[in-house]
């Protein structure tokens, strides 16, 4: 990840609809990131911040395929890699799943990398969109949020188009 062309996407957050600018309690329940899509890019990172803690919280985190920026027919969880920073300069090896429980802390850093090639072919239709979906498995809120970045462009762009609805 160069970050040369990457496309930034920072997410406007509405409290308990969608997870984004950082809130007090970000994951008071099951809460998705925006929808974005992939067709011109080759990777997209969720980055997920966990500030200050007030208790043990923990999420479960999933990352999503679905057919449209409206998630209106969705896929079961997809493969993906993750890196966990806990403290300023430790990082953790690149790890593969499709699902990751994150521990309790505050000031972590949870990088989820989605490659387009995993995305599924469903009834002839390659899904091009994704999201991810967090779940509060445990604990109190915390000061958390979630900036996405697309990567690798298959295109070359001086400015790139959204990749939003």
């Amino acid at each position: 990840m160069s970050l040369k062309d990457a496309h930034f996407h920072q997410i406007t957050t509405a409290d308990g609809t969608i997870a984004g600018t950082p809130l007090a309690d970000q994951f008071d329940s099951n809460i998705d990131t925006d929808v974005v899509c992939m067709s011109k890019y080759n990777k997209c990172y969720f980055l997920m911040y966990i500030g200050a803690v007030s208790s043990t919280p923990t999420q479960t985190l999933t990352v999503i395929p679905c057919n449209d920026a409206d998630a209106s027919a969705t896929n079961t969880a997809i493969p993906f890699r993750y890196k966990i920073v806990t403290s300023p300069d430790t990082n953790s090896v690149w790890t593969a799943s499709s699902s990751l429980l994150t521990t309790t802390g505050a000031s972590q850093i949870y990088v989820i990398e989605v490659n387009a090639d995993d995305l599924p072919v469903v009834s002839g239709v390659k899904y091009e969109y994704i999201y991810m979906h967090i779940v509060e498995t445990a604990g109190d809120g915390c000061l958390a949020g979630v900036i996405i970045i697309m990567d690798e462009p298959r295109y070359a762009e001086d400015v790139t188009d959204t990749v939003t609805a």
